[in-house]
């Protein structure tokens, strides 16, 4: 069985376009005939929708700003 770390990964893959074609067509199929697989990618898909409706229009505190920068910063190896 799968990690949820490891379908997340997966997930991430398919949505951000990283999958070859033939894993593409595979996973594709898989959600027509798997419905609990595909109400969770929709559910993942609307969680992220979901977060940026709220957060639209508000202000992010600078702490948090700070601190998720230097999240990506340190972690991740990103610039800000």
């Amino acid at each position: 069985m799968e990690s949820c770390k490891q379908v997340l990964e997966a997930l991430a893959e398919y949505l951000e376009g990283d999958l070859t074609a033939e894993d593409r067509m595979r996973f594709e199929r898989h959600m027509q005939d798997c419905p609990p697989c595909e109400a969770f990618l929709k559910t993942y898909c609307k969680s992220g929708y979901l977060a940026r409706e709220m957060l639209k229009n508000r202000e992010v505190p600078a702490e948090l700003n700070d601190r998720v920068r230097a999240f990506l910063k340190d972690r991740l190896g990103l610039d800000q």
